[in-house]
């Protein structure tokens, strides 16, 4: 059916400031709620963007329940995060790892880094552990006993799309049965905000917390950001098969383009960011016209949105006016290398249940910005083919259009909205 042949995605779970779990994002992101508010896992104050969007209350004792004590202090969050999600897809995907060539199985994961902070003058004998920037695919394969290739992959905001490109690389080529592959992120610290504070990216003091994220809005001044995990199981389609597995949707391999242009800035115009979305088309064998909606990158800031619309307008033409688009990440925040992963699961729930998220805090459209951007309340649909845009610092381009897998699996094997 497609140009680059396709892999199955056979289980999926999320981590957001929405939810702990796949449903509550999920449905808090059909329900449109904004969860941003001022930060209580470190002392704000000073800080020009005082807010963001945490997990919500109980993470660390969702981790206790996923991790023996003895190795949770051995993990920074974001590395706790990890390994709970994991273990959150595994388990939807229904894998009996016992059962499976565990020399076949890889772990790909997304990550800026493990964004432990030290705090001076306090004894940490297990720093080194909680620093390891590969630790998140390491402490994963270790605790499912998994031996097939486990790493990490690091282009900032775009690091979950690159992990699902090198999980797809491994499966076609033949090397891989499964991945588990996606992305997490958790930099809320105060050097970090700090320092987005200082490079003016993030949403300024005159908004109010609820309404700080604002893609494509005339209002809009910054991100806000986010804290969170996206992960999957992927695998072969006659992998899927052989074990009868239920299939979300059906991945091409990614768009990847490196803009070499400007370690913040993307290309006047949004040329890089419509050159990547045209090389996923290609490799997807699949038309402008066959996109029904894109999970924009849309991160709230001028000129991110400014140029993705340019670019969107590029590559679609006059199909530009007829695709559904929003940003998730009115409600997520911008987790970063995690956003990729999260995204990713969105559209698969999207083309699960025919409903796009919508971009919420969309009161005051920018007349510069005037195709569909889903504002403010979710949207039944019919969806075949859906897009997701990330675009990151550095220049590291990365897009994902995932399928609806009827268009080559039996009934039995798709997973149908409940």
């Amino acid at each position: 059916m497609k140009k680059d042949g396709a892999v199955a995605i056979t289980g999926i779970s999320m981590m957001t400031g929405l939810g702990l779990n796949l449903e509550d994002s999920w449905q808090g992101l059909l329900a449109g709620r904004s969860v941003t508010s001022r930060y209580s896992i470190f002392d704000p104050s000073g800080l020009p963007s005082p807010y963001g969007v945490e997990l919500p209350v109980g993470a660390e004792d969702l981790f206790a329940q996923h991790i023996k004590k003895r190795k949770r202090s051995q993990m920074s969050r974001s590395t706790r995060m990890a390994l709970t999600t994991a273990e959150m897809a595994i388990g939807d995907a229904e894998l009996d790892l016992k059962g499976l060539d565990s020399t076949r199985v890889g772990v790909i994961i997304g990550t800026t880094g493990t964004a432990h902070i030290h705090k001076e003058g306090q004894a940490d004998d297990m720093r080194i552990l909680k620093n390891m920037s590969n630790s998140p695919a390491s402490w994963i394969s270790l605790t499912n006993k998994l031996h097939g290739p486990s790493f990490v992959v690091g282009t900032a905001c775009s690091s979950g799309v690159y992990a699902i490109a090198s999980a797809f690389g491994l499966i076609r080529g033949g090397l891989c049965d499964l991945v588990v592959c996606g992305s997490i992120d958790s930099s809320l610290n105060y050097p970090d905000v700090e320092g987005f504070c200082n490079l003016m990216a993030l949403a300024g003091p005159e908004h109010q917390a609820l309404t700080a994220s604002r893609p494509f809005d005339q209002k809009r001044s910054g991100f806000v950001m986010g804290e969170g995990a996206g992960l999957m199981v992927m695998e072969s389609i006659e992998h899927a098969k052989k074990r009868k597995a239920r299939v979300y949707a059906l991945s091409h391999y990614p768009g990847l383009y490196t803009e070499s242009y400007n370690i913040l800035s993307p290309k006047p115009g949004g040329k890089g960011m419509a050159r990547c979305m045209q090389l996923a088309l290609d490799h997807s064998g699949l038309a402008p016209t066959d996109i029904d909606y894109i999970n924009a990158h849309g991160t709230s800031t001028h000129v991110n949105d400014l140029y993705e619309t340019m670019a969107i307008k590029e590559v679609f033409g006059r199909q530009a006016e007829n695709i559904a688009i929003s940003s998730t990440k009115s409600m997520t925040g911008h987790c970063l290398a995690a956003g990729a992963g999260i995204e990713a699961v969105i559209c698969c729930k999207a083309l699960q249940q025919n409903i796009i998220p919508p971009t919420i805090n969309l009161t005051d459209p920018d007349p510069e910005l005037d195709l569909d951007y889903v504002a403010n309340k979710a949207r039944p649909k019919e969806l075949k083919h859906v897009m997701s845009n990330s675009f990151a610092f550095g220049g590291h381009n990365g897009v994902n259009i995932f399928s609806d897998p009827a268009s080559c699996l039996p009934p039995a094997m798709q997973r149908k909205k409940q």
